[in-house]
């Protein structure tokens, strides 16, 4: 059990993915217009700049075990809570609130140090690439590169506290495939499909070295600017 809720702890930590990485070509692109195609391709910046909060719900099988991940993301007022519930038992939640972050596991609560607030603190922001310089991150272009047989821009990002992240944005189409993180792991994107004029990635799958095997989360909910209530971030 304590492999499992340490495995659900780095999921819940961040959402990175490492590519999977054939021959690279410099890219021509500046960070800008990399991250400026992403918002384009998921709905524009109008449309993006609407949103106050999401709620999202995801399922996983690990184990034999059903895992339902549920987040929201509630950037107005600068909050965020995750949550990992395991065949319907409630085994990790992390709340940030206030410019501070707890994790609650196995029945007790830490507070989240300055490394990994710092790296959970983007997925307050439904979409936190159009905040990366608001956030203080450096950006850089990096090469070219074949993610699962399609072209793909990469990302070099840095964190004011030092974690480097390296995402991945389709060359044609724009949307995110892949991010990359040596705190976190793996995650790819996939199942694209449009929720209120958003489009939105259906599946993800999380690979890590704490993994015996990949994980492959599905979407099950997605909901923009509900109406929340305090106690859920308590």
């Amino acid at each position: 059990m304590k492999k499992t809720v340490s495995i659900i702890l780095i999921w819940s930590l961040c959402y990175f993915d490492a590519a999977a990485i054939s021959e690279n070509v410099a890219v021509d692109k500046s960070p800008q217009e990399i991250i400026d195609a992403y918002v384009k391709a998921v709905g524009g910046l109008e449309k993006i700049n609407s949103i106050k909060n999401m709620m999202i719900v995801m399922e996983a099988s690990i184990q034999g075990m059903t895992l339902e991940i549920s987040s929201t993301s509630d950037q107005e007022n600068k909050r965020l809570v995750q949550q990992t519930a395991m065949n319907g038992d409630v085994v990790q939640k992390t709340v940030v609130k206030e410019g501070k972050g707890f994790i609650y596991a196995m029945g007790t609560k830490q507070e989240l140090q300055a490394d990994q607030l710092d790296a959970v603190n983007a997925q307050i922001f439904i979409f936190p690439e159009t905040r990366y310089k608001e956030l203080g991150y450096t950006l850089s272009a990096g090469d070219l590169f074949d993610i699962d047989g399609e072209e793909a821009y990469s990302l070099h990002i840095v964190t004011p506290k030092g974690i480097e992240t390296t995402e991945y944005y389709s060359a044609i189409s724009g949307l995110k495939l892949r991010t990359s993180s040596e705190q976190a792991g793996d995650i790819t994107y996939d199942d694209y499909q449009e929720v209120d004029g958003i489009m939105i990635p259906t599946k993800m799958t999380i690979s890590n070295a704490m993994l015996p095997m990949p994980i492959e989360a599905k979407m099950i909910t997605v909901k923009f600017n509900e109406t929340l209530d305090n106690s859920l971030f308590e």
